[in-house]
């Protein structure tokens, strides 16, 4: 009966051991996979920034090409401006007389 209770208490230590490496296998596993996590989370917040900055570099973008003029409004206030310093000489060379 003792030698029962003797195996039975070795087969019980065996199988703890076994449970101890495993649970030392699957710790390792865990802090392996939260450094990769938190890699992972830090990737994605610097491209969540990064989405957004080029979000808004877009918005800007569409609202100077909004803003900005076309070929015949730019080319109505070209004139204007000629015609501004036609009349600016035009006084200046009066002024000279």
């Amino acid at each position: 009966m003792a030698t029962e209770l003797q195996n039975t208490l070795n087969r019980l230590v065996s199988k703890c051991d076994v449970l101890v490496e495993k649970y030392k296998a699957l710790q390792a596993e865990k802090d392996a996979v939260s450094q990769e996590y938190e890699k992972l989370k830090l990737q994605a917040d610097l491209q969540q920034k990064e989405l957004e900055r080029l979000q808004q570099e877009k918005e800007f973008l569409i609202m100077a090409r909004s803003v900005s003029p076309n070929d015949e409004v730019l080319a109505k206030n070209r004139a204007i401006i000629a015609k501004l310093v036609r009349d600016v000489d035009k006084c200046i060379s009066q002024l000279m007389e």
